[in-house]
Order: structure tokens, then C-alpha cells, then sequence
């Protein structure tokens, strides 16, 4: 121990502990405290700007805070008129499409002041390489009863083969079972829409009972005649070949039909229409 009071540490130590408190005492009673106080000033000046900058980044981080709730409700506020400017541009898209679809019908309507249409969309298709049985979804509660035609603004589909109370199903002209009468309009030709098996996979039917020396060419439209259950002047479809029957030597022409079902959504059911032929 008596070593650690002769060593240099010791006697340094002492040094500077007699001259902090003693420096200040003698500088006081001299009336020169400005040393003092700017030596306290040294000393504290460093400090206060350690703490003025912890000051100001608590501020700092608080307004962050405050800012980060802010800028929440306002992304928050955008993203709701986001949704709904969304949901005025589909309701006007829906709208544009709707008014363009019905304006293809304008034609029709114009062509067939007797008309009477009942809209519908299409909810169901028959599984298979070609769709030619569809579901509706207006039946019975709407008036729709089974032998009313079904088109689109391209032509004839078919007509209403069974009927729900709130559903129907469409037999189109491509069902084996399907037929209508019809003419070749240039020609004024008469004969029979078949609907065809092998055919309906193409979205094809058959024009039946030509006469031999009926005129019918590639490309000449097809219309319904009004015999039957389908008003006259519908489009059926477009000639694509002309064939000869080799057992009775008639002819037959292959017929495209007009509507493509696989694009279809929507339909008009003729609910009343005045028949007559030629």
C-alpha cells in the first residue's frame, strides 16, 4: 500500500484533484469567474449539442409516427375512390357493351317491325366438340314457351325446346333433329334446313330437297321461308359447297351457320312475330 502513495499514478491524481478545487476557489476570490465559466462552457457545450441532437431526433421520429398515420388514412382514402372509379369504368363498360349489342339488333327490328324480343343470357352448354344445346336463363315466368325462336343480331340459333320457370334450353340448328324452311335468296330456291351430325362439329347444317336444277352457289345467303315455327327472312348461313344427291340426283348445298356459338353470351327470344311465306 505504501508502495501505490509513492508511485507517479498517485501523484498525479493529486495534482489534478487539488487543482480542480482548488483553480476555481482562487479565480473566485479574484472576482475572474469568466475563466471559470468558460471552462464549464467547454465542458458543457459538447454536451448540450449531444443532447439538442437526441432532442430533435425523438422529435424526429414521433412526427414520423404522426406522418406514417397520416399518410395510412390517405392511401386508405385513395384506395376506396381507386375501387370506386373501378367500379364506375366496368359498370360503363358494361353498359357500352350491352347498348353496342342491342344496337346490332336495331337492323332486325327494322327489317321486322312485328317483332317482340325477351333478352337472355346464355348460363349452360351441353359438353361436347360442338355446343348445339344451350341454357338460358329466362323461362315460364318471363312468357318463354317451348317452339319460340332464338337468334342473335348474326341470324338464327334455334328455338326453345324445354322451359322452367326460370330457365329455358335452346335446340339449335345444327341438332340432327332440327329443321327449318328455307331459301336461297338470290335465287329465291327453295328447300329444307337439316340439321346434321357429322356437320354440327363445323358449326355446318345441310339445305336439303333442292330441286336438280335448282340455282344455288358458293357463297349465296340462306334465309328461313316462314314454314314452320321460324318467321320468314331470318339469316340461316352461307353456302359453302353444292353437292348431288346420288340416289334421287336432287341436290344439297352445305350451309355455314351464321351465329358462331362457342362466342355467344347472349340471345333475344322472339316471344311474338307474324309468320307468313312465299
Amino acid at each position: 500500500m505504501r508502495e501505490y502513495f509513492k508511485s507517479k499514478f498517485f501523484f498525479i491524481i493529486t495534482v489534478i484533484a487539488l487543482l480542480v478545487t482548488i483553480v476555481p476557489t482562487v479565480y473566485a476570490h479574484m472576482g475572474v469567474t469568466f475563466v471559470l465559466r468558460d471552462a464549464v462552457n467547454v465542458i458543457l457545450t459538447p454536451m448540450q449539442k449531444v443532447f439538442n441532437t437526441a432532442a430533435d431526433a425523438v422529435d424526429g421520429f414521433t412526427g414520423y409516427f404522426h406522418r406514417f398515420d397520416e399518410l395510412v388514412e390517405e392511401n386508405a382514402a385513395l384506395r376506396e375512390e381507386v375501387n370506386r372509379l373501378q367500379e364506375q369504368v366496368y359498370d360503363n363498360r358494361e353498359l357500352e357493351q350491352m347498348y353496342a349489342w342491342m344496337s346490332e339488333f336495331l337492323e332486325m327490328k327494322i327489317q321486322h317491325t312485328d317483332f317482340q324480343f325477351t333478352k337472355a343470357t346464355i348460363t349452360g352448354r351441353d359438353s361436347g366438340s360442338y355446343s348445339s344445346i344451350l341454357t338460358l336463363d329466362v323461362g315460364s315466368g318471363a312468357g318463354i314457351e317451348v317452339g319460340m325462336p332464338v337468334v342473335s343480331a348474326q341470324g338464327l340459333i334455334g328455338q326453345i325446346s324445354e322451359v322452367g320457370h326460370n330457365w329455358s334450353r335452346v335446340t339449335t340448328l345444327a341438332e340432327a333433329q332440327s329443321a327449318a324452311g328455307a331459301y336461297v335468296e338470290r335465287s329465291n330456291a327453295a328447300g329444307i334446313a337439316e340439321g346434321n351430325l357429322a356437320l354440327a362439329k363445323d358449326g355446318q347444317c345441310r339445305l336439303n330437297y333442292l330441286a336438280a336444277d335448282a340455282d344455288v352457289q358458293v357463297g349465296d345467303r340462306i334465309l328461313t321461308s316462314g314454314y314452320g315455327v321460324y318467321p320468314r327472312g331470318l339469316v340461316i348461313g352461307y353456302v359453302e359447297a353444292v353437292e348431288v344427291n346420288p340416289y334421287d340426283r336432287t341436290q344439297y348445298a352445305v350451309v355455314g351457320l351464321s351465329v358462331p356459338l362457342a362466342e355467344l353470351n347472349n340471345v333475344m327470344i322472339i316471344t311474338s312475330s307474324d309468320l307468313y311465306a312465299e
